[in-house]
């Protein structure tokens, strides 16, 4: 599955950096600015490949009139997270929703397979799915993203649906996939005789999948 989609938060360099105050004169009445109020922009949806989605947030966040750029690490799961972590990503293409969560939790439908340095970068293998916030001021963060499937489900590949993850499926419906193999560790698409192939080498994993009687 591909799409390119959007909202959630930031990156960070360097931890929070805050800009104080300008003094006031000894006797004179504080003044007092509205902060300006946060913005988001989701970016459009765009096909990628089976099993690769990808999410942009943009978020500004300014704190009467003071830019704080680490208050987005603080806050954002996706920019404290790093490779190995398990993430429940929910809501739909356009509305994603990300947290981090105990990778033995029924809500962790991703594993964090690599982070990346800045949101120009690629993932390692097509079929990631990349989960990018980018915030107006501040930095950004971008995630090479794992689903966790189990052997013997059936599985909508193919994105026809907008909701996020891939929840398995009746294996009787029409256009869906049975995962015959997995293999963690391993990343080497041979290993799926007569099966499609999904190779991630970061962390290694290979997933072999049928079309059913269906498909």
């Amino acid at each position: 599955m591909s799409t390119d989609m959007p909202p959630s938060a930031p990156q960070y360099q360097n931890g929070p950096q805050y800009q104080g105050a300008p003094q006031q004169p000894m006797g004179a009445a504080p003044q007092y600015h509205n902060a300006p109020q946060p913005q988001q922009i989701p970016p459009a949806p765009k096909k990628k490949g089976i099993v690769a989605r990808i999410l942009t947030a943009i978020i500004g966040i300014v704190v009467a009139g003071v830019v704080v750029y680490g208050i987005n690490y603080f806050t954002s799961d996706a920019a404290q997270t790093k490779a190995g972590d398990c993430a429940s990503l929910t809501g739909t293409n356009t509305k994603p929703d990300y947290k981090t969560v105990d990778c033995g939790s029924a809500e962790a439908n991703y594993t964090v397979g690599k982070v990346l340095g800045s949101t120009a970068e690629s993932c390692p293998a097509e079929f990631y799915d990349e989960y990018t916030e980018t915030a107006r001021r501040g930095p950004d963060s971008k995630l090479c993203l794992v689903p966790n499937l189990a052997e013997g489900k059936c599985y909508d590949i193919e994105g026809s649906t907008t909701t996020m993850g891939y929840p398995p499926v009746d294996c009787g419906k029409s256009g869906v996939h049975k995962l015959v193999k997995l293999e963690k560790g391993t990343a080497d698409e041979t290993l799926c005789t007569d099966s499609l192939p999904l190779v991630y080498p970061e962390p290694k994993t290979t997933f072999c999948f049928a079309p059913t009687e269906n498909a």
